[in-house]
């Protein structure tokens, strides 16, 4: 049976990193809402924070499209994207239907070397234009926009990690832990 997992959580955590991570250890695609939208960045405009957005939620209906195929053929797949209690109320619905278990694997860690992380990723890394138009001036509005996430209701069961004071390696070892801990099955899924 195909496993559905989410990788979600705060900004500038290493959620990228961590699913890319996990698609090699269990050898499962992963697809994220940043390069769907950077695809379509490309291709239409976003001049403003309300372009950008649309951007976004465009993104993740593919990224929705992508679950729902692929909990019909009960085939796996690693999401990674920040879905809204709409969102989740539609993968949680999807997933019921279609009996595929949804595992969300939420990121956090601490406010300031997050911040850190972000302002030094948005001056010093080749980031695409598009994820460049949402300025969060201050460490207090990068810890409001956190926060708001943190505290959306929880749809599905978060399998939280703390990332803080851990390497990539580490954050892995936790993830695999956890969905093992969870569900066994996960063992059989490991990259041969």
């Amino acid at each position: 049976m195909g496993k559905i997992i989410i990788i979600a959580g705060d900004l500038a955590v290493g959620k990228s990193r961590l699913a890319k991570a996990l698609s090699n250890y269990y050898d499962i695609p992963y697809f994220n809402k940043e390069r769907f939208k950077e695809i379509l960045a490309d291709e239409f405009p976003y001049d403003d924070k309300e372009q950008n957005r649309k951007l976004s939620r465009i993104a993740k209906q593919l990224l929705l499209h992508i679950m729902g195929r692929v909990a019909r053929t009960g085939e796996s797949v690693i999401l990674e994207a920040n879905f809204h209690q709409p969102e989740l109320e539609q993968i949680k619905q999807e997933t019921d239907f279609y009996k595929a278990p949804v595992y969300l694997l939420h990121l956090t860690g601490d406010i300031d070397v997050l911040y850190d992380r972000l302002l030094y990723r948005e001056r010093y890394e080749n980031r695409h234009p598009v994820h460049l138009t949402l300025a969060l001036q201050s460490i207090e509005e990068f810890e409001t926009y956190v926060m708001k996430w943190r505290n959306e209701p929880e749809i599905l069961p978060r399998l939280t990690i703390d990332v803080s004071g851990k390497d990539t390696d580490h954050v892995l070892a936790e993830a695999v832990h956890i969905l093992e801990e969870t569900d066994p099955s996960f063992k059989k899924l490991r990259a041969k």
